[in-house]
């Protein structure tokens, strides 16, 4: 008796999973170095996170509608997970910094001390 296998075809690798998860990880990159310097890196980290969870649910969905012809499921899911994260991890460190300007602005001797250094110039 001769048992027939079904070849398992492995389909190629979804390229918008890959994006996805590489701005995932950026995202996460842009949060840290954001601690370390003020600029402009967490707005960047935010859109990149948001990008990277929106190609993660688009590519999952590609994935699972191609019945195996598409591969990395898993790169999609790693995608979409560290966007959020990033994404999320961004806003909240916008919002802190926002939050203590104004905390600082709102202090009585901060204004008096600008109001000093007008003779400077």
């Amino acid at each position: 008796m001769t048992e027939f296998y079904d070849p398992v075809v492995k389909g190629k690798t979804s390229t918008l999973a890959i994006f996805s998860l590489v701005a995932g990880i950026l995202s996460i990159l842009a949060m840290l170095l954001g601690l370390c310097i003020p600029c402009g890196l967490r707005i960047i980290g935010l859109i990149l996170g948001v990008a990277a969870a929106i190609m993660g649910f688009m590519a999952k969905k590609k994935i699972d509608e191609s019945m195996g012809a598409l591969g990395g499921r898993g790169l999609a899911i790693g995608g979409l997970i560290s966007g959020l994260i990033g994404a999320v991890l961004c806003l909240l460190l916008l919002i802190l910094g926002l939050v203590g300007m104004g905390m600082m602005f709102n202090q009585p001797g901060f204004l008096e001390g600008l109001d000093a250094l007008e003779g400077l110039y």
